[in-house]
């Protein structure tokens, strides 16, 4: 019975002394740490310069000499002499209309004019007759008192008779009113002849505007430019304030850039010393030069600057209105500025320098751009944090974070 307990419970203890000395006696595989990955990446190093950056503005051509020619009368378009983009000089026609409905009202006008001044003349002849007549008429008052005097007499004396006598006095009265009335003429002259001179202005004015509106029915270029838009044909009946045509002058071109915010303030002090800030931009393989002229007064809603409106120095008739040009706008010198890649800008405002060969997230202040003697395009940065051959990484990596493990391909950071 006692074999049966001890027996088994030995078995046991055998397997697990066993096991554990199978434990103890198995080889232990040294462990390793794994490396730390290195992420190669160009880098370029920190050179303080003294430069004139540069930005690169979008524009489009327009200009402050555009006219708009309307119909200041109504009539038939007889010719239209140019078409759309022709080049034409100050006092070309450009559109002729019909004249006869014009020709008529002139001959309307001279014709009231002849008449007011017929008038006139007969006023100032009324006037000078009437003069005359009051002499006469004066003397003919003299002659009947001096009857209705003798009547009177000749009354009282029995020798002629009451009727004589209202006969003279009648002849006297009719006599007066006579003169009176030549009097009330003679002192309306003035008035009348005021009132005629009036009308005669009136009908001056008239014939004056007419004789305008007769110059009107041919259209002249106002200045040398090219026609943008043509909108009426032979034939077409044009009422007045109906536009005929637009007109540009090409010697007034210039093209409206929006300037972004950020450098603003250093192009308002250029402008403010009598500086105007140069642009060079390419169009048809030609460098077409450039001044900044004036900022704009007013700030467009959801812009991020303000319009700047540069002025075209060189002759380029071919230039259209309209035309989109890509301006290279220089700025004011900037001391102790750095020329990197495009590359080596992580969110518009940082770069990272290679630390003991860990990145190193630096911020910066964007100065504009600068075209290298090789033609490459940089980025002009400042920084306080960056000193002189601190490499800065000009690779972009989708990691990029402050403590990255990186190392440099360049001689620069050869080890």
């Amino acid at each position: 019975m006692l074999k049966r307990i001890i027996l088994p419970i030995l078995i046991v203890a055998i397997a697990v002394a066993v096991y554990l000395a199978m434990i103890n006696s198995k080889v232990e595989k040294p462990t390793g740490e794994k490396p730390e990955k290195v992420w190669q990446v160009n880098a370029v190093s920190v050179i303080f310069q003294n430069l004139s950056p540069e930005i690169t503005l979008y524009g489009r051509v327009e200009t402050p000499r555009k006219a708009t020619l309307k119909s200041a009368i109504t009539a038939d378009v007889i010719e239209a002499s140019v078409l759309e983009g022709a080049t034409v000089d100050a006092g070309q026609i450009l559109v002729t209309l019909d004249k006869t409905d014009l020709n008529i009202m002139l001959s309307q006008k001279k014709a009231d004019l002849a008449e007011i001044d017929a008038l006139i003349s007969s006023e100032n002849m009324r006037f000078k007759r009437d003069k005359g007549l009051l002499n006469n008429e004066t003397q003919l008052l003299k002659l009947s008192q001096n009857a209705v005097s003798r009547a009177k007499k000749l009354e009282k004396s029995k020798l002629a008779s009451q009727a004589n006598l209202d006969e003279s006095m009648a002849e006297q009265q009719r006599q007066t009113l006579t003169i009176e009335r030549l009097q009330y003429d003679i002192s309306e002259h003035p008035a009348r002849l005021a009132g005629l001179r009036a009308r005669l202005a009136r009908a001056k004015a008239l014939l004056k505007q007419a004789e305008v509106d007769l110059a009107r029915s041919v259209i002249k270029a106002p200045f040398s430019g090219r026609i943008a838009k043509v909108d009426v044909a032979k034939g077409d009946r044009v009422r007045i304030g109906d536009p005929l045509l637009t007109i540009y002058d090409l010697a007034n071109l210039e093209v409206r850039a929006q300037i972004p915010g950020r450098y603003i303030s250093s192009i308002r002090q250029q402008l403010s010393k009598g500086i105007k800030p140069k642009a060079v931009a390419q169009l048809d393989n030609k460098s077409l030069s450039f001044e900044l002229e004036r900022l704009s007064g007013e700030i467009r809603q959801d812009s991020g600057g303000v319009d700047g409106l540069f002025s075209l120095k060189d002759t380029m008739k071919s230039l259209a209105l309209g035309t989109f040009v890509e301006l290279q706008l220089q700025l004011e010198k900037q001391n102790n500025v750095i020329a990197i890649p495009f590359d080596a800008l992580y969110e518009l405002d940082r770069v990272y320098r290679i630390n003991k060969g860990y990145l190193e997230s630096i911020k910066i202040k964007r100065m504009g751009e600068y075209q290298a003697e090789n033609g490459e395009k940089q980025l002009l940065i400042k920084s306080d944090q960056l000193v002189e051959s601190d490499a800065i990484v000009s690779t972009q990596l989708p990691n990029a974070i402050t403590g990255l493990h990186v190392k440099a391909v360049q001689d620069l950071m050869n080890e």
